[in-house]
């Protein structure tokens, strides 16, 4: 599941995210998602739980209308988020942080 947060001090300190932004994704999986008002400068939160019990989380992401985020890597130390503008250039690349739960 993934939630897309506004980047906000208090979304930044809580635990409880409501309903999934999208759920069910396979790997390899792509889906248009609707995007909330951003938080604080315009960024985003981005939160993940994978099926096998893994939690993935960056801060501050910039996303647009029409943006693409991928998420990409082999291990829990090299997951990254990657925007894509709406031509498919890079934008960003943000590190997440991973962790069993």
């Amino acid at each position: 599941d993934v939630w897309i947060l506004p980047d906000t001090e208090a979304n930044r300190k809580t635990t409880v995210w409501g309903t999934a932004t999208l759920s069910k994704l396979a790997k390899g999986d792509s889906r248009q998602a609707p995007l909330c008002e951003p938080g604080d400068d315009g960024r985003y939160l981005l939160r993940l739980i994978d099926t096998d019990g893994f939690y993935y989380s960056a801060s501050g992401v910039l996303l647009k209308a029409d943006w693409t985020l991928q998420i990409s890597g082999s291990g829990l130390d090299d997951i990254a988020a990657e925007v894509l503008d709406e031509s498919g250039t890079s934008q960003a690349t943000y590190a997440m942080f991973a962790a069993k739960l």
